[in-house]
């Protein structure tokens, strides 16, 4: 038996394990930058996840995860992260770190919405309208936790929607020559829903929003659709914007499912944060001057805070004590689970280190769009 990693690509690495020669198990890490608030950090995506039916029931798959954190970890990857099935990637030190939401709007509640723009279906191989839609998705996502940092010269469209199956319809909203919003919708729907998989709107300007809302209500009364459900965080600023129509906004949390997380290497994701940090103590005015160890099951890293400035240190010194999880620090880190939350039997720390914490930690609502799903 033998595991090996296999360099598909640049960004694309396959961990198989062998056995008399021949693949028995496998899965891929697929290489994404995201955010974690305004800073951007390395996470191994882990995907493709496999044992042929002949090898189960033998722990391949199990070799498999670890090797493969430990490949990240020889690598310096900040984060990992998956998409995966109830109660089984925990074991791997797989943390929850976001929620599903949905927002639904009664088409006919929505017939007064106005279409103040042209819209057009996008064309992924029009390389200015691709480049203008990851403006605008770069400049809404700018700091939220989890989204995936979308490049101009390498963004090449919508690989999926809602589902794996098919690629989603995607349209431009322009004023005059100038695209300022998209959305994407499925390509194939039943029921009597219409569902939107991601939306975007320079500026979050509330008039493009209407005239999405407007086009999408003309389609779902055409194509026989009730609703129209929007696949978005439950803090987007379409929340607040669709207030008039009226709405239902369901969130579903999974216990141990869905969009996990897990820290691959300390070290290298407080270093890459601290820019974060000392903006968010600046937000604060903040006067702090104190030491935070931070220890875990996974090794130790200590925050030196100085006012607004935020030093990284491997080695313990003397100050406040955090002893926590490497998968409960993931959850803080993404703003999934506030420090309170934590405290309370997930980690003991230092009361008087709360207050700081606070700051430097706050609850979000992180989220991975999907269509950058892996």
């Amino acid at each position: 038996m033998q595991i090996e990693v296999i360099d598909l690509d640049k960004r694309v690495h396959k961990v198989e394990l062998r056995v008399n020669n021949e693949p028995a198990s496998w899965l891929y890490i697929n290489d994404f930058t995201i955010r974690i608030g305004s800073q951007e950090v390395l996470l191994g995506g882990i995907g493709g996840v496999y044992t042929k039916k002949e090898h189960r029931m033998k722990g391949y798959a199990s070799k498999v995860m670890r090797h493969a954190i430990s490949w990240m970890k020889e690598r310096s990857y900040a984060l990992s992260g998956l998409f995966g099935i109830s109660h089984f990637y925990h074991r791997y030190g797989y943390a929850v770190f976001m929620g599903e939401h949905r927002l639904s709007i009664l088409a006919k509640n929505a017939e007064d919405a106005k279409c103040h723009h042209v819209v057009e279906e996008f064309n992924e191989e029009d390389e200015e309208q691709r480049k203008a839609i990851v403006r605008i998705y770069n400049e809404n996502n700018v700091t939220r936790s989890g989204t995936v940092v979308r490049k101009e010269d390498e963004w090449k469209g919508f690989r999926k929607g809602i589902s794996w199956e098919h690629k989603p319809i995607a349209y431009i909203v322009k004023e005059g020559d100038e695209i300022v919003g998209y959305f994407a919708r499925e390509r194939w729907q039943f029921g009597d829903t219409m569902s939107i998989a991601e939306i975007g709107a320079k500026d979050n300007d509330y008039r493009v929003f209407e005239s999405i809302v407007a086009y999408l209500v003309k389609q779902a009364i055409e194509e026989r659709f009730a609703y129209l459900e929007f696949y978005l965080p439950a803090d987007h600023e379409f929340t607040d914007f669709a207030l008039r129509y009226g709405y239902y906004l369901r969130s579903d949390y999974p216990k141990v499912a869905n969009g996990m997380a897990r820290i691959i290497d300390l070290r290298e994701l407080f270093t890459k944060i601290t820019p974060e940090l000392e903006r968010r103590l600046k937000a604060h005015n903040s006067n702090y001057s104190a030491v935070l160890n931070m220890n875990t099951d996974i090794g130790s890293v200590t925050l030196k805070v100085s006012g607004e400035v935020v030093e990284v240190f491997e080695e313990r010194r003397t100050g406040y004590e955090v002893r926590i999880n490497q998968d409960a620090l993931t959850q803080l880190v993404l703003g999934y689970r506030s420090v309170r939350d934590i405290a309370h039997g997930y980690a003991k720390i230092d009361p008087e280190a709360l207050p700081l914490l606070n700051i430097l930690f706050p609850k979000g609502i992180p989220y991975v769009w999907r269509p950058d799903r892996w």
